[in-house]
């Protein structure tokens, strides 16, 4: 986890500069320039824009998933039942259908989405380590 205190250090950095920013918002604005560079140096066609916007609406939703997993953890630990019982779940089937796209991108050569695979498997690593810290 120690890899990435620099980021929470950054993120917490950014949002003292401006107090109303929410955590997601700058997660988003970092994926997106990631994704926006990955499209231009792999040549910027139009099904490269494409897979950047599929992409990131797809970062957007595991954002949301990420969370309703974390507030399902948070009811359990404060003793409340689980309105969803295979909330752990989540998480690996999370990883494992990114692992799969992984292979396929790569046999395809879909650069925006490879780097989307990459993104999505740090994120739960990224989310932890901002809990931690």
């Amino acid at each position: 986890m120690n890899l990435f205190k620099p980021f929470v250090y950054l993120v917490k950095w950014i949002k003292s500069l401006f107090p109303k920013i929410r955590t997601y918002q700058i997660e988003n604005t970092l994926v997106f320039l990631v994704l926006v560079t990955v499209a231009l140096v792999s040549g910027s066609t139009m099904i490269e824009w494409i897979g950047v916007m599929a992409v990131f609406v797809t970062f957007n939703h595991a954002i949301v998933s990420n969370r309703l997993e974390e507030a399902e953890g948070m009811r359990i630990k404060e003793g409340i039942a689980s309105q969803v019982a295979c909330y752990k779940k989540q998480t690996k089937y999370f990883v494992l259908k990114e692992i799969l796209w992984f292979a396929y991108f790569i046999l395809l050569g879909a650069w925006s989405a490879l780097a989307g695979v990459v993104i999505f498997l740090i994120y739960p690593l990224w989310r932890k380590a901002w809990r931690k810290y």
